[in-house]
């Protein structure tokens, strides 16, 4: 258990992966700072974690460690793509809704 004494903790039972539980401890990660860290981010009213491929990934991290941008610096861009994303959906529903329209 943590030191940290300003919060109550819950001992849960967690099933996980033996790839999981290898990985973690290859890394010599603590488990319970693991996921509490995760759920904070989880729940977090600033923070979404993103799945990306590697090469995306790869992209993502050379941007932020050789331009010196922040996630804050980028939040503009991904509006623009989540704008782009919904101007194309639209299309496809009013394309859908056209088809149906007697």
């Amino acid at each position: 258990m943590s030191n940290d004494t300003s919060h109550d903790f819950r001992r849960v039972n967690v099933l996980i992966r033996e790839d999981q539980y290898e990985r973690i401890s290859d890394k010599g990660l603590n488990m319970s700072g693991l996921i509490r860290g995760l759920l904070d981010d989880h729940f977090s009213d600033a923070k979404v974690v993103l799945s990306l491929s590697p090469d995306a990934r790869q992209v993502y991290e050379h941007v932020i460690s050789n331009f010196g941008v922040s996630d804050a610096v980028l939040e503009p861009y991904v509006l623009k793509a989540l704008d782009a994303f919904l101007a194309d959906k639209s299309k496809d529903i009013d394309r859908l809704r056209s088809s149906i329209r007697t």
